[in-house]
């Protein structure tokens, strides 16, 4: 497993864990279509002077697709902190928050491995006000479980 997070220029490696994973999930409904989700938990590392651990959670996203030779190129979206929260999709940095948005991409599946992409907007802070927020972008390879 390789990857890393860049937030705001700031390097995370990912973690080798069992919390790290990409799962595919088959509907129990005749003829559904498959979903996925993400965790990916990362290396400690510093951020604005402090040691974090950062995470994130990405809960399930209906493909559309039956097969999973169908999954490279699927790509999804949240456009906003309450479509986040909705989903109860989380970034932790020091505390588990929404993201004001995020596009998460399969790139590629190989053997028990997926390529994946994450791009976005992290709410780094939620107790300041306004809130702080930083870009991110994560590119891993991830074993996947169904």
């Amino acid at each position: 497993m390789n990857g890393m997070l860049n937030l705001g220029g700031n390097i995370y490696e990912v973690e080798e864990c069992t919390e790290t994973r990409f799962y595919i999930m088959e509907s129990d409904e005749e003829e559904g279509t498959i979903t996925v989700s993400v965790d990916i938990v990362f290396k400690e590392g510093e951020f604005e002077g402090e040691n974090v651990r950062p995470s994130i959670c990405i809960n399930e996203h209906e493909t559309g697709v039956c097969d999973f030779s169908e999954l490279a190129g699927c790509a999804f979206s949240v456009e906003s902190v309450e479509e986040s929260e909705e989903r109860e999709d989380t970034f932790y940095l020091f505390e588990h928050e929404p993201m004001e948005n995020y596009q998460f991409t399969i790139m590629e599946m190989k053997e028990s491995k997926v390529h994946i992409v994450i791009t976005g907007i992290a709410i780094t802070d939620g107790y300041s006000d306004p809130y702080k927020t930083d870009e991110f972008s994560i590119d891993c390879w991830l074993p996947f479980f169904e």
